[in-house]
């Protein structure tokens, strides 16, 4: 800015004086500035702290070099933000204040605030224009920081199997480049109109724009400057319009996702036309600098706007509307084959068998006998009913926990069973009289674990455990040598090791850690550290750390992988294994993205509650191994495991990070492997839709499928609630995947599969037949094999599918009302005892299936739920029984309404004399009540040794005699009560 000559060269007043009034400002400047760098370093030490004992972590899992390139990624990407705008915004604010008017004219009375503004900064506008350029340029930076997962795969993306079908581009564009040009190019435009505002602004308080109307209002130097950012803003907006075009494919749509008709046949021109008049703009901006006024480039952008609200709004809902919507199906067709092929590949659906079953729906006890394996693994032991009985009787202490029960298989006594599995966390808040050096250093660790067979329960119908207590007894399965948990689920905060105090297991079982996990608090300076980290000052003063103590902390296992590897979705139910004579962890990871074209998205939260985020394709690509005691994590590649197709995205990551996975997994360690639930989840939700490869079935959804509804657990009185209409009704009780241990059709052997049934889709949840289940195995020959299971059947040497098969709730209606069961529920209600029912399973025996669902009773008050009965049902057909073999024997030879079973029995009114009453059976014998009980209790034994003997139909014939003595004696003592006493 310069200074008219007219207008006097030295500041009025007294030099020394000035120059006194100079010295002053700069000392209160400079103290002000000590004040604000020393309040930020107070504000910044506890962060300071932070991401120093974050590095230090890092460091002890020997995962430095992952801290290091994660952290270069985010400063990398934020600096050189930074920068360019740095550059781009202070040199253009130099040229601004360059080309400031030589002369300017004397100030008005409305521009007194100029005239301050330039006493203010006289002479020191250069650095001003720095300070600003930097502060605003580092807003941008920091943005840029938090798209550093962006730039990696921007960086070290490869190509996918695939193109898309409407460029024949790489999907490899779509998902590893074109979000990052997307940022890129947004920051750009957004950036460049900050600066032409900032450079308009300088213009203005130099005097290069004047708001009043005497003279030239904009100097044709300020003029030519804010021409080119407008021109350099309308070019970068064509390249944004130029990437839109690819963004088509991944738009989402009324009826499927990714380009329709009127995208391709509307959209798509619209935003080519807009390419064209962005840069006619930026010309025609460009032009405008030899122009006077403002004229031309001002009717340009309003050509621009009405243009892209008619071509890019208008038109392509009036192309929908008149074109589309009469003949839908006829122009939507080509975009539905898209969709459809799209989603399947994305979502990992591509290549699910089939195995048609012809169905029976009478099991004859043939059939029952020949194959037992199924009965022999059904699941007894429902995970989540389960919990509070092992909680009851395993959790040993206050200050343990056990948090949830999965499902795994080990070789027990030299056969693969289905088992439930949970391990004993820690829980501070069972810890009585709570103080820093109990909650720290005494009670650090969980301890063990429990396992139980999941296909069976002791006399008392609790789990028969296999590993239990403190110290850990085991039977037939791994042993425990080192139970502690240090690192487990659900483990918050953190503990301080090799400290004065003794580490507590039970109140006669203590540990000191020698795991190589924890960071050492050998100095002063660490020990504060963690003071600030964690707020609290003990770290810091207590007697009881020394300097061979270890800071051990990040100990939930899923926080622990996501530290390491923040880049990867991450299964919220990890499951533990016993390996090693330690409890370890296996957590699923995910690879997902939104930007594979013409492929569905997916709402994570309406797949599984407590999940968020949207996506459209996913891979389970990576598992991870996290040791409970040492806290090593160890991440293991399983995309191409076991003949899978490479997953690009963790490919990416891997040379990314490519001394984070191993490709080497150990065979004790794929034993276990699970197909994670989730996964499972959201491939059968899409399935129900997309297992429709007719665009016009498709578009109909005239053969849509939906999962089953999840029956009630509450028995008869809640069948009502079974039936319950609509859409959101049937997503909030859909059946959860199981694990079971399942043989199917000719297969030698049984299989650990994850399992998920189909209905036909209706209008409400009434009447829903079977129409197919889908299998996941996990068994390591065959681990990721999705198969469905189509009910069909056989007509006139036809297959036909068929669905007239009962679903779970029409299975379980079936159930619930049975004359035995109903009974039973009765008598269980009287004595004050509630009454559960488990998941309802899907058994395929021969070729009929049957359903099945054990019954548990937990005492008045009690959440200590114990198996005491089973229920089945087969086509008709009804068992119910103290254990999955009586069951099935029942089932063989029951009727519908179980009348064979239940004699008549005649309450005598309530005025009878009681000593009169009797109860007479076939043969005309009268027995008391006490006589009666005494022969069914003969009859259930002699039942026994018929089951024994595979003599089903004895079995049942036995067990229906002492049921009815047991139904007479019951109504015989209750006449007895009613009577009147003496």
């Amino acid at each position: 800015m310069r200074i008219p000559s007219d207008m006097p060269d030295q500041p009025i007043g007294d030099p020394g004086q000035t120059k006194q009034i100079h010295s002053s400002n700069r000392g209160r400047t400079l103290l002000a500035v000590t004040l604000v760098v020393v309040v930020v370093l107070a504000l910044s030490m506890r962060a300071i702290a932070t991401f120093w004992t974050d590095f230090l972590w890092f460091d002890q899992l020997d995962l430095s070099s992952v801290w290091r390139r994660l952290l270069s990624a985010k400063i990398t990407l934020g600096a050189a933000t930074t920068l360019v705008f740095f550059v781009l915004l202070w040199g253009n604010l130099l040229i601004a204040d360059r080309l400031a008017p030589k002369y300017q004219a004397l100030p008005g009375p409305e521009d007194e605030l100029l005239v301050r503004y330039r006493e203010l900064v006289a002479g020191r506008q250069r650095v001003l224009w720095l300070v600003v350029a930097f502060f605003i340029a580092i807003i941008p930076g920091f943005g840029a920081s938090a798209q550093w997962q962006e730039w990696l795969l921007f960086r070290f993306g490869g190509s996918f199997p695939a193109n898309d079908p409407e460029f024949g581009v790489d999907i490899g564009f779509y998902v590893f480049k074109l979000p990052f040009l997307s940022s890129v190019v947004d920051w750009m435009f957004g950036f460049l109109i900050v600066t032409a505002v900032a450079v308009a602004i300088v213009h203005y308080l130099n005097g290069a724009i004047r708001v009043h109307p005497q003279g030239e209002r904009v100097s044709q130097p300020a003029k030519a400057q804010l021409s080119v950012l407008l021109a350099l803003a309308a070019f970068t907006k064509a390249l944004d319009y130029w990437l839109q075009r690819f963004e088509l494919l991944t738009s989402s749509g009324s009826s499927f996702d990714g380009a329709g008709y009127a995208d391709i046949s509307a959209s798509l021109p619209a935003i080519q036309l807009m390419i064209l008049i962005s840069i006619f703009a930026g010309l025609m901006l460009l032009v405008n600098i030899r122009r006077k006024g403002w004229a031309l480039p001002v009717i340009i952008l309003g050509l621009w706007a009405l243009i892209a609200i008619v071509a890019g709004g208008i038109y392509p809902s009036f192309v929908q509307r008149f074109q589309v919507e009469p003949a839908e199906l006829a122009k939507e067709k080509p975009y539905i084959e898209r969709n459809i092929s799209a989603t399947r590949t994305a979502l990992d659906l591509g290549d699910v068998g089939k195995v048609d079953f012809d169905y029976e729906p009478k099991l004859t006890p043939q059939a029952a006998k020949s194959e037992t394996t199924n009965m022999v693994n059904a699941r007894l032991l429902d995970p989540t009913i389960v919990l509070p009985t092992i909680q009851d009787l395993q959790v040993e202490r206050e200050y343990y926990r056990f948090l949830d029960v999965d499902v795994d298989r080990y070789d027990i006594a030299g056969k693969r069973t289905p088992v439930v599995i949970t391990s004993r966390e820690l829980n501070l808040d069972g810890v009585t009289n709570p103080t820093w050096e109990k909650m720290h250093l005494v009670f650090t660790h969980g301890y063990a674990a429990a396992l139980a067979p999941a296909n069976a329960a002791n006399d008392r119908g609790e789990p028969e455990f296999l590993l239990e207590g403190i110290p850990p007894e085991s039977t037939d399965v791994p042993e425990l040598t080192q139970p502690e948990i240090y690192v487990g689920e659900g483990m918050s905060g953190y503990a301080i090791t090799g400290t004065k105090q003794t580490e507590l297991s039970s109140d006669n079982v203590t540990t000191e850690y020698s795991g190589k996990d924890g960071v050492p608090v050998d100095s002063t300076i660490r020990k504060a550290a963690f003071a600030l980290r964690f707020g609290e000052i003990e770290p810091l003063i207590s007697d009881s750390v020394t300097d061979s103590s270890k800071m051990v902390y990040n100990r939930d296992v899923v926080d622990r992988v996501r530290e390491i590897a923040p880049f990867l979705e991450l299964d919220q139910d990890p499951y533990p294994i016993l390996r090693d004579g330690r409890v370890q962890y296996i957590v699923d990871a995910y690879t997902t993205t939104s930007h594979y074209p013409y492929a569905q998205t997916v709402n994570a939260a309406e797949v599984s509650a407590g999940t968020s985020g949207t996506f459209n394709y996913i891979r389970n690509s990576a598992k991870a191994l996290v040791d409970s005691y040492d806290g090593t994590v160890t991440l293991y590649l399983t995309d191409e495991l076991y003949g899978g197709q490479s997953d690009p995205i963790i490919q990416a990551y891997a040379k990314a990070f490519p001394e984070l996975f191993s490709t080497d997994i150990p065979d004790s360690v794929k034993a276990h492997f699970r197909y994670p639930e989730f996964m499972f989840k959201t491939q059968t939700v899409a399935w129900g839709r997309y297992h429709q490869t007719d665009p016009s079935t498709f578009f109909n959804n005239s053969d849509r499928w939906v999962v089953a509804q999840q029956p009630s657990d509450r028995g008869a009185g809640a069948v009502q609630a079974d039936t319950t209409s609509g859409a959101s009704a049937e997503a909030q009780t859909a059946i959860d995947p199981y694990y079971q241990e399942l043989k199917i059709g000719s297969a030698e052997n049984a299989q650990f599969v994850l399992t998920r049934p189909f209905v036909l889709s209706s209008g409400d949840g009434t009447g829903r037949n079977l129409t197919s289940v889908m299998i996941a195995r996990n068994d390591p020959d065959n681990y990721g094999k999705l198969e469905e299971i189509v009910m069909v059947s056989s007509v006139d040497g036809k297959t036909e599918r068929n669905n007239t098969v009962d679903g779970p709730v029409q299975a379980n209606r079936k159930m619930v009302t049975y004359g035995p069961v109903t009974e039973y529920q009765t008598l269980t209600g009287q004595i004050g005892s509630t009454m559960r029912y488990g998941n309802i399973l899907i058994l395929p025996q021969g070729d009929s299936l049957v359903y099945m669902r054990p019954i548990y009773v937990a005492q008045e008050d009690s959440t200590r739920f114990t198996v005491k009965k089973v229920v089945m049902v087969s086509g008709d057909a009804v068992g119910f029984g103290d254990s999955v073999e009586q069951a099935l024997a029942d089932l063989v030879d029951s009727k519908p309404d179980g009348a064979a079973l239940i004699p008549q029995v005649t309450v005598p009114p309530a005025d009878t004399d009681p000593s009169s009453t009797s109860t007479t059976l076939p043969g005309g014998q009268d027995r008391t009540a006490t006589e009666l009980i005494a022969e069914a209790d003969q009859k259930f034994t002699a039942a026994d040794e018929r089951l024994k003997a595979s003599d089903l139909a004895g079995y049942a014939a036995l067990v229906a005699e002492a049921r009815g003595l047991i139904a007479q004696a019951s109504a015989q003592l209750a006449a007895e009560a009613a009577a009147p006493k003496s």
